[in-house]
Order: structure tokens, then C-alpha cells, then sequence
């Protein structure tokens, strides 16, 4: 059923699009691959030589007329986990493909919200800034991005966790998760700088490193890029925390990114996006029950820093 809302989103000329063979040669070799058993190799089905119905899917998320490709990977143990099963979406862009969306995700959906297509799927509640089990994320194209940006879900959340779901799971290098990238060679020296050496009690010469944690966020100056913000690592048994909760670094085109706040420690980053630029918030850390207090903060373009917002600039601004 789900395939089907999809197709009906896609223009006529969009689903006579043939895949193109990369794609299908990707499919075909996950998909063989997971059935592959390493202690009996004659112990398989036969080889798939096409993709099965509902698995390779035309879309047009960015509306230019050029199919769009989303991979419905089977609902098996293969691609399925706690966090539901993996779903895939590559966007156009001039003569390749963009990787926008590659992650597990529950009860998935795409759907046309005004002029924008939308992809919105649910998460466990730690990724929910609201006192949920689960809650809906949802977002969409953004051209000058070239990525997708956050957007209100259908049920009504409109603010979004900094340190929540990425859109794609670039998985560990070296026991830590792997970054971006696109990220900023700013924001990759404050990453590298903010690293923290944990020793062992046990053994005096072990030790282990303890690396900030770096998301990509919406755009919050309004320049049409998405910004970055920076968390505090982890403290070490024998050494005070760190002195700040997050750092919001924003895109600048002389050194690709510039610091424009930092939070006291124990604060939270969040983003309300049913705006443009979307709005920080200065969150207070909460548990599923409790009320999240939050401070709006808005763009000073003169001293490029994030202040807290004025009532003037609340209430004249959604």
C-alpha cells in the first residue's frame, strides 16, 4: 500500500524512467549478498538477477521532472532492527546522485505537503524532544542545500532534537561515529580539539578517548546552508566536565564556519522548523513526563552570534 501512495506521487514521466544500472546492481548485490551463508555456501537460493517487485522505487522528492530513487530494502532481519527496517533515497542532482537518506526507520511515508514533496517516518522516543515513546520527523528537498532539511511532521511536532536522528547512518570508524563529509574544516579542528583523554583506574598506562558528538542542522541564519553544532564529550571519571553543553557553529564562507553560540553546560540544542530560518533553541535536558523549558535565540547579523530573542521578534515572526 505504501508503494503505492509513493508511485501515485510520481509524475507519469517520472515512472517510465528505467533505473539506471547502478542502482540495480546495488540492489541485486545487497540483496545476495545477505542471503549468502559464509559456513555452507551451496546453502542459498538461487542468485536474484532482478530486484524484486516494491524494492527499487521512482519518486520525484525534488520536483524537477528527473526520477528520484527510493529503496525499500525487505522487511527481513537483514535490513529490520529496533529502530525498524532501512530505507534508502537518492535524490538527482545535475548528472549523479545524491545519497540524502539512508537509515532504519518505522511506518515510513512520502507525501506532497503545499509545493514540496516530504519523507516522514518515526523514531524512538530519545529522539523525541517532546515527553514521547515515539514520535514522526519529517523532511524535505532543499535545493540550495542539496540535501534534506527538516519540516514539521504530521503530528504536529514542529521543533526537532539537535542531536537526533541524522538522515544517514554513516556508521563507527574506530569505535566512534563517522562524520560528514561535508563538514567544515572549522567545526573538524573544534571536534579534534575537544577530544578528551579518559584513563583507566586499572591500568595506568590504557586510556580512552572521549570525541564531541557533531550534527548538521537546519539553516538558522537564513543563508540558505545548513549550520552545525557541537557537543560536549563525555566527562572522564577523574576530570570536571566539560565547561559548555553545545557550541552552534554557523556556515561562513571565509573559513566555511564561524562559532555564533555556546551553551552553559547541561543545555540542549533544538530547532523549530515550521519557519524559515529555522529558530535555536536553548533546550533544558529533559525525561519522558517532563516539560522541556526552551529559550528562543535569534541571528545578530552584526556581531554573528545567536542572542536570546525579543518579544518583538516573537511575536511578529511564527
Amino acid at each position: 500500500m505504501l508503494a503505492g501512495l509513493w508511485l501515485a506521487l510520481a509524475p507519469a514521466s517520472v515512472l517510465a524512467q528505467v533505473p539506471p544500472p547502478g542502482f540495480v546492481w546495488y540492489v541485486l548485490d545487497e540483496l545476495n549478498r545477505a542471503s549468502f551463508d559464509i559456513e555452507d555456501p551451496t546453502n542459498r537460493p538461487v542468485p536474484l538477477t532482478e530486484p524484486p517487485a516494491g524494492v527499487l522505487l521512482p519518486v520525484d522528492v525534488s520536483r524537477d521532472g528527473v526520477a528520484d530513487w527510493l529503496i525499500r530494502w525487505p522487511e527481513d532481519q537483514q535490513f529490520c532492527g529496533t529502530g525498524g527496517c532501512r530505507l534508502s533515497l537518492y535524490v538527482s542532482d545535475d548528472n549523479r546522485y545524491l545519497r540524502v537518506f539512508d537509515r532504519q526507520a518505522w511506518d515510513p511515508d512520502i507525501r506532497t505537503i503545499g509545493d514540496e514533496v516530504r519523507l516522514e517516518a518515526s523514531f524512538h522516543h530519545l529522539n523525541c524532544l517532546t515527553a514521547r515513546n515515539v514520535c514522526r520527523l519529517a523532511w524535505a528537498w532543499d535545493p540550495a542545500a542539496r540535501s534534506l532539511s527538516e519540516r514539521p511532521s504530521s503530528d504536529g511536532e514542529a521543533v526537532v532534537s539537535g542531536f537526533g536522528e541524522g538522515v544517514v547512518d554513516l556508521g563507527e570508524v574506530d569505535g566512534r561515529p563517522k562524520l560528514p563529509a561535508d563538514i567544515p574544516a572549522a567545526v573538524f579542528d573544534r571536534y579534534l580539539a575537544g577530544r578528551r583523554a579518559c584513563g583507566n583506574p586499572d591500568d595506568p598506562d590504557a586510556f580512552t578517548v572521549s570525541y564531541p558528538a557533531v550534527a548538521s542542522t537546519p539553516d538558522l541564519n537564513g543563508d540558505g546552508q545548513r549550520d552545525w553544532v557541537i557537543e560536549a564529550p563525555s566527562a572522564c571519571a577523574e576530570q570536571a566536565a566539560a565547561d559548555y553543553g553545545y557550541e552552534v557553529w554557523i556556515s561562513d564562507e571565509t573559513d566555511g564556519a564561524s562559532r555564533a553560540f555556546v551553551a552553559a553546560p547541561g543545555r540542549w540544542p533544538a530547532f523549530q522548523v515550521g519557519r524559515a530560518p529555522a529558530r535555536l533553541l536553548d533546550a533544558r535536558p529533559c525525561l519522558t513526563g517532563e516539560i522541556c523549558d526552551t529559550v528562543p535565540l535569534e541571528w545578530n547579523l552584526a556581531a554573528r552570534v545567536f542572542r536570546p530573542a525579543s518579544p518583538a521578534s516573537l511575536s511578529s515572526r511564527p
